[in-house]
């Protein structure tokens, strides 16, 4: 019989506390009723704990489908350090390390965590280790579109990149899309100045032809900025610092947009009650639909083991969702998937 899935919540380093992580925890418990899966929440803060776990009901350790744990793990990490390498080292009984040295204990595991990307990605390399053959985990990031969620990589992870990492996160974001959402053959573009085949840097036309070359992989050419949220295609692909970039912007002008039709809806009377009469429903789905909540948080490929990058300012349905990510990850086994490709590829994908 299969591990059942080992679900661990880092609860520290987001900026709404404690309680609302748990509060997540709690919501992921109850949306999962029925489903099989063991959670452990990683906490560095003693006082008050306890009344949080009966507030919530997270005592359930004698459930028949689940059980949650608490593990405390003494090293309270500051909120600003020098490097997340000398964090890492300074602070080894950190709630961070704790949670991927218990991930690295079990096969089908996850570790979901709101603190610091680059904490988390240093925890997760230093304790987990990478799948062999892949050089650079970048960060996979949903971007919504007319058509359903586009993910692309790296959102932010890999600064500086050489083609064969481009061509490593296609692949790790192919079989991160054909996993988690059953898509055979996802249609794969790398972010460019334009469409024609001589556009690009030389980075992206020499990324391109690696990817074109790989049989295992859908590659449609470039896909530009303006034509991300069309839904032409289900992977971008692009360095950290072009990622980050396009991530940071498309949270920007979706805030500007949301606040302008605000602030315009509510000059007069008039329009404000007709918003609220006729276009409440609408301005709720536009909402929903374009809140990072939704989708909980990124997961970092290509280490050897399930990790789930929050946003510091996750609340209780950000970390609901990131769970259920995880759960799904973990319980599909995500990281033999990759292992086992990586290992189809007889000169490797490493620099």
């Amino acid at each position: 019989m299969p591990e059942r899935p080992t679900l661990v919540m880092d609860v520290m380093g987001g900026d709404l506390g404690v309680s609302e992580m748990l509060h997540g925890v709690a919501d992921f418990c109850d949306v999962m009723r029925g489903k099989e899966f063991d959670i452990v929440v990683v906490h560095s803060v003693g006082d008050g704990i306890d009344s949080l776990r009966q507030q919530l009901a997270l005592q359930s350790l004698d459930a028949p489908t689940h059980s949650v744990r608490f593990e405390f793990a003494p090293d309270l990490v500051p909120k600003e350090f020098s490097s997340p390498v000398d964090a890492f080292k300074k602070f080894p009984n950190s709630s961070i390390r704790r949670s991927m040295e218990i991930a690295k204990e079990h096969k089908r595991s996850v570790v979901v965590s709101p603190g610091t990307t680059g904490l988390v990605m240093t925890a997760g390399l230093f304790t987990l280790g990478r799948v062999r053959g892949i050089d650079r985990p970048p960060i996979g990031t949903p971007l919504p579109t007319h058509k359903g969620d586009m993910w692309f990589v790296d959102g932010g992870s890999n600064v500086d990149c050489k083609p064969v990492h481009l061509h490593q996160f296609a692949v790790l974001a192919h079989l991160f899309v054909k996993t988690l959402y059953g898509k055979q053959n996802p249609r794969i573009a790398l972010l460019s100045n334009g469409t024609e085949v001589y556009k690009g840097n030389a980075l992206v036309r020499e990324a391109r032809a690696l990817i074109e070359a790989d049989p295992n992989l859908n590659c449609v050419g470039y896909v530009e900025g303006h034509s991300l949220f069309d839904g032409d295609v289900d992977i971008m692909v692009c360095d950290g610092f072009l990622g980050n970039v396009t991530l940071k912007l498309a949270e920007g002008v979706g805030s500007f947009m949301a606040d302008t039709m605000r602030s315009t809806l509510k000059r007069n009377l008039f329009t404000a009650l007709a918003a609220k009469l006729f276009l409440g429903p609408a301005l709720r789905q536009v909402r929903a639909r374009t809140d990072y909540a939704q989708w909980g948080g990124a997961p970092l490929l290509g280490l050897k083991g399930n990790v789930i990058i929050c946003h510091g300012r996750s609340n209780a349905l950000a970390i609901r969702n990131a769970l259920k990510v995880g759960y799904e990850l973990s319980r599909k086994d995500l990281v033999h998937e990759v292992e086992e490709m990586m290992a189809g590829y007889s000169s490797g994908l490493a620099e």
